[in-house]
C-alpha cells in the first residue's frame, strides 16, 4: 500500500530523502552518550531502521546488549549440546529457510542451515536446562540471523529467550494461552463491533498462535517484512505482537464483520488472513504502536480486571530503558487449582459466552498442553504441504 505525503503518494525521491532522514536521526541517537534509549526506541518502532546495517548498530542496543563478545570456545561448547528438543530442532531446520532463499544453491541453503541449528542449540543449552525449544523460535532466529550474522544473532537470542519469548521457552506453551487471551480485549478497546461480532462466535484465539510466538515471520516471504516488524518488537513491550495482531484483525473488519455467527467459518477465515494482506509491514508496525498508546499493557490489564497465573510478558518493566520480564509470574501466593484453571479460562475467551458454559476443567493443564500441541502439528503440517514435503 502506497504511503503518501500531503494528499499525494510518496515517490522514490520521497521515501530516499525519508530514509536518509531517519538514518541521519538514528546515528545522531547512537553517538549521544549515554543513548537515549526512549527515543531510539520510538524511531525503531514508528520509522523503522531502514537497512540492515543499521539494525545491526540498534537491535543491540534495544536489548540491553553491550559489544562484548561471546567466547567462540562457549559457542562450540553450547552449540554441540543436546537437549530435550534437539531432534525437533533438527527436523525444524531442515525444512527452514526456503522463503530468503529460493534463488540458492542446496549447499549454500545447508551451510546456512548449520548455522541455524548451531544458533538455536546455543542458545537453548546456555541455560543449561533452563530454556526449552519450541516450534516457531527457528523463524525469529532465522531472521536474526539474516539480518546481523550468527554471532551478533546469538547475542540477540540469548536475551530474546528469557526476556521477549520468556513465556514461550517453558517447559510447556500453557502460559501462552493466556497471552493470547489477550487479544479480544485489545480488539475490544479498539473496534467493539468488530470484538463483539469475533467474540459472539465463540471462537477462541488460537488463530493468533503462531503470529506470536513466531513474531509473524512464518507467515512473512520478504525478509524486509519481517525485519521491520522486529524493529518493532526487540524496542517494544514484550506484548506487542498481541497489539499487531489485533492491527491486522481491524485491516480485515469488512470481511470479518461478513462471516456469519458461525465458529468453524470463523476460525478458517481468521486462521487464514495473511498478516500483510491489506496492510504493508510498515503500515501494521505503525497501527500496532498506536494500538499500545491507545491501550497499554498496565492499563489493559487494570480495565480488564485480568492478572496471568502464568505468564510473565503482559508484566514486564523497564529497567534504564530497557524491557525486563519476571522470571516467575507474579500471582498471589496461594493460587492454583480451580482458581488458577478459571483465570486460564477467563484469558482464552474473556467473556465469551461458550467458554462460559463449558466445565473450567476443560482447560486443564493437561488440556492445554495437548490443544497446543495438536495445533502446533496442524500448523507445520499445513506448512509441509504447502512446500510439497
Amino acid at each position: 500500500m502506497t504511503r503518501k505525503r500531503k494528499g499525494r503518494p510518496l515517490t522514490i525521491d520521497d521515501e530516499r530523502d525519508r530514509d536518509q532522514a531517519t538514518i541521519a536521526l538514528v546515528n545522531s541517537i547512537l553517538d549521544k552518550k549515554p543513548v537515549d534509549i526512549a527515543q531510539l526506541r520510538k524511531v525503531s518502532a514508528v520509522k523503522g531502521l531502514v537497512n540492515n546495517e543499521l539494525r545491526r548498530r540498534v537491535w543491540p542496543v534495544l536489548l540491553g546488549i553491550d559489544g562484548t563478545e561471546i567466547p567462540h570456545s562457549d559457542y562450540l561448547q553450547w552449540a554441540g549440546g543436546t537437549h530435550r528438543d534437539s531432534s525437533v530442532i533438527e527436523v525444524d531446520v531442515q525444512r527452514s529457510l526456503w522463503s530468503y532463499t529460493a534463488d540458492w544453491t542446496e549447499e549454500r541453503r545447508d551451510a546456512k542451515r548449520k548455522e541455524l541449528k548451531d544458533l538455536l542449540t546455543a542458545a537453548v543449552c546456555s541455560y543449561s536446562g533452563d530454556v526449552y525449544y519450541y516450534q516457531g523460535l527457528h523463524d525469529i532466529a532465522s531472521v536474526l540471523l539474516f539480518v546481523v550474522g550468527e554471532q551478533s544473532a546469538l547475542r540477540l537470542l540469548r536475551r530474546l529467550v528469557i526476556c521477549h519469548l520468556r513465556d514461550c521457552t517453558r517447559p510447556s506453551l500453557d502460559a501462552v494461552l493466556e497471552l493470547l487471551g489477550l487479544l479480544l480485549p485489545v480488539l475490544r478497546e479498539v473496534d467493539r463491533p468488530l470484538h463483539d461480532h469475533i467474540q459472539a462466535t465463540g471462537v477462541p484465539p488460537f488463530f493468533s498462535l503462531s503470529w506470536y510466538i513466531t513474531w509473524f515471520a512464518h507467515n512473512l516471504v520478504r525478509l524486509g517484512d519481517a525485519a521491520r516488524l522486529f524493529d518493532l518488537f526487540l524496542g517494544s513491550h514484550p506484548i506487542m505482537p498481541i497489539y499487531a495482531a489485533a492491527a491486522v484483525l481491524v485491516a480485515f473488519r469488512e470481511r470479518i464483520l461478513e462471516c456469519e455467527d458461525d465458529p468453524a467459518q470463523m476460525h478458517h477465515l481468521l486462521s487464514n488472513l495473511p498478516p500483510l494482506g491489506a496492510l504493508s509491514g510498515d503500515e501494521l508496525a505503525r497501527r500496532a504502536a498506536a494500538i499500545s498508546q491507545q491501550c497499554p499493557p498496565k492499563q489493559l490489564l487494570r480495565n480488564r480486571h485480568m492478572r496471568p497465573v502464568m505468564a510473565t510478558a503482559a508484566e514486564a518493566y523497564q529497567k534504564n530503558g530497557i524491557f525486563h520480564v519476571p522470571d516467575q509470574p507474579r500471582a498471589p501466593k496461594g493460587i492454583g487449582g480451580q482458581a488458577a484453571l478459571g483465570n486460564l479460562a477467563n484469558f482464552v475467551m474473556p467473556g465469551g459466552r461458550k467458554v462460559q458454559k463449558r466445565p473450567v476443567a476443560l482447560l486443564s493443564a493437561a488440556s492445554a498442553a495437548t490443544l497446543l500441541a495438536a495445533m502446533l502439528g496442524m500448523y507445520f503440517a499445513n506448512v509441509h504441504s504447502n512446500m510439497g514435503i
